[in-house]
């Protein structure tokens, strides 16, 4: 059964609590009046393009003004390969969360909670994929928030067959 759950979330796994274009469009301040208090990333497609070594241009401010507001406590949680991981610690700022378990498993939520001691009520996650950051984030109980892919055209095609049934989902779950 736990495979039908990673393959097929449930509707409200599946709907993010807010949607925006990029990071650059996320309302930080609005985020902490909501009582967020830490933020976790995806990477490929939401800090950088895919498999790249610097956060995107114009999501730098953004980025900047949130580690202010919410004293550093942002984090990285990827689905990625070791030596992913380790490019991601060497040219990012943010805290990498280590995982041996993969998203939408709670379990990279709870590392990143541990590491910071802030409660999944207080968290909120950005991703760009639905089946991976959006169902992790809201099956821990974080506020979700689901970000347009920055370059889709640099995915590879294993993960462009996964954005077509994501939108399968969007569209039978009427989202």
């Amino acid at each position: 059964m736990l495979i039908l759950d990673h393959l097929i979330p449930r509707r409200n796994e599946i709907r993010p609590d807010h949607q925006f274009d990029s990071i650059a469009d996320i309302d930080a301040r609005a985020l902490y009046d909501l009582g967020v208090r830490a933020v976790g990333f995806d990477a490929d497609q939401t800090l950088c393009a895919f498999h790249g070594t610097d956060i995107h241009e114009r999501l730098l401010a953004n980025i900047e003004s949130m580690c202010d507001l919410f004293s550093g406590q942002m984090c990285i949680i990827s689905n990625c390969t070791d030596k992913r991981r380790a490019e991601l610690k060497e040219h990012f700022p943010l805290y990498v969360i280590p995982m041996e378990d993969k998203k939408p498993s709670i379990e990279p939520y709870r590392e990143a909670e541990r590491h910071f001691g802030v409660p999944a009520e207080q968290w909120a996650f950005v991703g760009d994929r639905l089946a991976t950051d959006i169902v992790g984030a809201n099956r821990a109980g974080w506020r979700s928030i689901l970000v347009s892919p920055l370059a889709p055209e640099t995915d590879p095609l294993y993960i462009a067959l996964a954005r077509s049934y994501e939108r399968l989902l969007w569209r039978v779950y009427r989202v």
